[in-house]
């Protein structure tokens, strides 16, 4: 199971619905890691204007272009945030894939988290990180094809496995878990 497209099919698969997974006591499991990959972007300019009401930022860059940042709720000190200051964005998303084998049939669902990590300092800074986990189940495992069926939390789908020996892995009734991490870090300087 290689590739980026193949593991955001994979997630959008087990996400079929938002359900909470229970979380039981495994005795005798093992994480088998799969596939996984990041991307980050970042974004500066200089500050020029603040809607503390509508909780919007105008910035521009350096190469000109103004660009409009929706600020979400958990952002505190967004009203210290002045015309001139320089603000830096840094996204990060990230996706990891992994294969859990055990002993005990494991959940199907959805879990969310979301974790506010406010810096101290002078200006604003700070992270927003949230994290989703989904969890299937393999539901068939075709050798021949090279296919693999994994039910989520409303529906099975069925991939193609691009490295055969991973097929030899995989066995009906093991875990599949893709957890998605989106992580914004801000930090506002003075000019």
């Amino acid at each position: 199971m290689n590739g980026k497209p193949m593991v955001w099919t994979l997630a959008f698969a087990l996400a079929g619905g938002i359900v909470v997974a229970t979380s039981t006591a495994r005795s005798e499991v093992t994480v088998i890691p799969v596939t996984g990959a990041e991307v980050s972007s970042e974004i500066s300019g200089t500050v020029e204007i603040v809607n503390v009401e509508r909780r919007m930022l105008t910035i521009k860059t350096p190469d000109g272009r103004f660009q409009v940042i929706n600020v979400p709720e958990q952002v505190g000190r967004l009203d210290e945030i002045k015309i001139g200051n320089k603000l830096t964005i840094t996204e990060t998303e990230a996706v990891l894939v992994d294969l859990v084998k055990g002993s005990e049939e494991p959940a199907v669902g959805t879990t969310q988290e979301t974790v506010v990590d406010r810096e101290s300092g002078a200006k604003p800074a700070g992270t927003i990180t949230d994290t989703m986990t989904l969890y299937g189940r393999i539901a068939a495992v075709d050798k021949a094809n090279r296919k693999v069926s994994v039910q989520g939390a409303q529906e099975t789908v069925d991939f193609t496995v691009n490295d055969p020996a991973l097929l030899d892995e995989l066995a009906v009734g093991d875990g599949v878990v893709a957890t998605f991490i989106r992580s914004v870090k801000g930090k506002v300087e003075i000019r």
